[in-house]
């Protein structure tokens, strides 16, 4: 599913327009966007947690020419932690089908 499948789903199963599907969405990511520049995190109970990793400055290999050091600067990454209702959501039940089960 990509994002305008998305959208055009959140407006069918609310019951409103894609426009304010759209704007509700790129809100809520918005919203996530600014607290993770913060150095904030955001939990969604049961679903999981966005939150911010911070990668220290380290010496690395050139790949196009391997004697040659580099040195890697620091950086703030993106992660997700899925929550434990959201793996379970899509564990499979029975790993020999591979098919989930449909009781969630």
């Amino acid at each position: 599913m990509n994002k305008l499948e998305l959208i055009e789903q959140l407006a069918a199963r609310l019951g409103i327009t894609v426009s304010d599907a759209e704007r509700f969405l790129n809100t809520f990511l918005g919203m996530i966007y600014e607290k993770l520049r913060e150095g904030g995190k955001v939990n969604i109970s049961g679903f999981g947690q966005f939150l911010v990793s911070h990668r220290k400055p380290r010496i690395g290999v050139n790949p196009r020419n391997p004697s040659q050091k580099i040195t890697i600067p620091e950086l703030n990454t993106p992660k997700f932690k899925a929550g434990e209702a959201f793996k379970e959501a899509v564990k499979l039940r029975n790993p020999s089908s591979g098919i989930p089960s449909d009781n969630m």
